[in-house]
């Protein structure tokens, strides 16, 4: 959609680490609620009371007391003038990175195309069928388990949203354009375990188009099509999760850490990581360090 990008929502949703946020929201009758926006970030909306008009990719979609909304990565939603009858709502919004990154099966065949808008659930998931396919049960546990805090929350808070997933896929009616999903996977597979074995030194893109029996141009295309960032992109991301565990759970030097996953430029695998993490491969080092203590 032209003009897209202004109703860009730049909000950060809980942390880099734990890129998940728990909001609670009343809406008074008559109020010009929540101003059209998207984001990269997941949404679950529960209607606790109340009911309202939403705009969803600027169609209407009326909502009420039981029912949930779910927006993918992307879908414009907001709720315009008038359009709220004292509403109350609990929602999540969490960035798709906790559920993976793309690199194991669920990510593509899931996660991923769900991200990328390959697969369409409704976005208002009515009120009969989110208590029978067990989604608001899992809503609920997610937001006590988040509230709540207690020792291993954010394990219990990242397995209640796969649940969530998977009973989207199971329960709720959605569209999937499987044949070339199957093809798509296939190619993609070979190429993510391809990076898995090689990440360790150079890796060029005529490399990985090679699997696929693509032009560079095409693959490149392929690839951000589907993996929702470019293949370098990727590899990078790969890179960075490996070098993440190494800076946490060893003491190597961040000069060796960077050479161990195939950075030889050390100014570049520093850029690199802070775009990730949002610190210094060092600053990192120090928050894990302090939260195990």
């Amino acid at each position: 959609m032209e003009q897209k990008e202004e109703y860009l929502e730049k909000t950060n949703h809980g942390s880099p680490l734990f890129p998940i946020e728990y909001y609670h929201c009343l809406y008074p009758a008559g109020l010009s609620a929540l101003p059209v926006h998207w984001h990269e970030e997941f949404e679950i909306t529960y209607i606790r009371k109340g009911s309202c008009t939403y705009l969803v990719d600027l169609e209407a979609c009326h909502a009420g007391e039981g029912d949930l909304l779910f927006f993918a990565s992307g879908m414009l939603h907001g709720i315009p003038e008038g359009q709220v009858r004292e509403l109350e709502t609990d929602s999540f919004v969490f960035h798709p990175h906790m559920l993976g990154t793309g690199k194991d099966v669920c990510g593509v065949k899931y996660v991923g195309p769900a991200r990328a808008g390959e697969v369409r659930f409704p976005a208002v998931i009515k009120k009969d069928a989110v208590e029978s396919s067990g989604l608001a049960e899992v809503f609920e546990k997610l937001k006590k388990s988040f509230l709540g805090k207690g020792e291993g929350y954010e394990l219990e808070s990242e397995a209640l949203l796969y649940q969530f997933f998977y009973l989207l896929y199971k329960y709720v009616p959605h569209k999937r354009i499987t044949s070339e999903n199957e093809e798509v996977l296939e190619k993609l597979k070979n190429v993510i375990r391809y990076i898995k074995e090689n990440y360790q030194r150079q890796v060029t893109v005529s490399e990985l188009a090679g699997i696929c029996h693509f032009s560079e141009y095409y693959f490149m295309r392929f690839f951000k099509k589907y993996m929702n960032m470019t293949c370098i992109e990727y590899l990078n991301q790969y890179r960075m999760e490996i070098a993440a565990g190494k800076l946490a759970e060893s003491s190597q030097s961040v000069t060796d850490v960077a050479l161990d996953t195939g950075f030889q430029n050390i100014s570049y695998f520093n850029r690199v990581f802070k775009k990730s993490y949002h610190m210094t491969p060092t600053q990192y080092r120090a928050s894990m360090q302090d939260i195990s203590e």
